[in-house]
């Protein structure tokens, strides 16, 4: 059987040693966790047209793609789950920014209660956790993760 995956944009925006987070509210998942600004990619879109997308709607930037440092890709499986339900599984594209046009600011006030700059060694809690561990290293071979209530490193 073929495996069938959701997928979502994550922007790892910099401004000097500081990243970009957000403060979720009125979400479905995580509502008081910090996070990267992201979203998922709509029917018809590539990662970057919904990374040009998201920016716009979430934090009332441009982007240009041409600006994108790095890239990295990950298969998020079942492994984390919230009030006891395994999350599906996605396919997250992270994207390092290094410019973008505009003042960042909160755009959808009923889905983000905070904007801040925070040190990206000394994140604030609660951040969720797939997101966190993947800022660590930005692996894409080794990715921590919880099966049976204990973290493992999976390789």
């Amino acid at each position: 059987m073929k495996e069938m995956f959701k997928s979502a944009v994550h922007m790892i925006i910099m401004n000097n040693d500081k990243l970009l987070i957000q403060k979720r509210k009125g979400t479905k998942l995580w509502p008081g966790y910090y996070a990267l600004p992201a979203g998922h990619i709509d029917v018809g879109e590539n990662q970057y047209k919904a990374l040009i997308r998201e920016a716009k709607e979430e934090l009332g930037i441009e982007i240009n793609p041409k600006d994108i440092i790095n890239s990295y890709v990950v298969l998020r499986r079942n492994y984390f789950e919230i009030d006891g339900k395994k999350l599906e599984p996605y396919i997250d594209y992270y994207f390092e920014i290094s410019k973008y046009q505009g003042v960042p600011s909160i755009v959808e006030q009923d889905k983000c209660d905070e904007l801040i700059w925070a040190d990206i060694n000394d994140l604030p809690s609660p951040f969720i956790n797939y997101e966190g561990e993947f800022l660590k290293d930005k692996s894409i071979t080794t990715y921590d993760c919880k099966i049976d209530g204990a973290y493992v490193k999976k390789i």
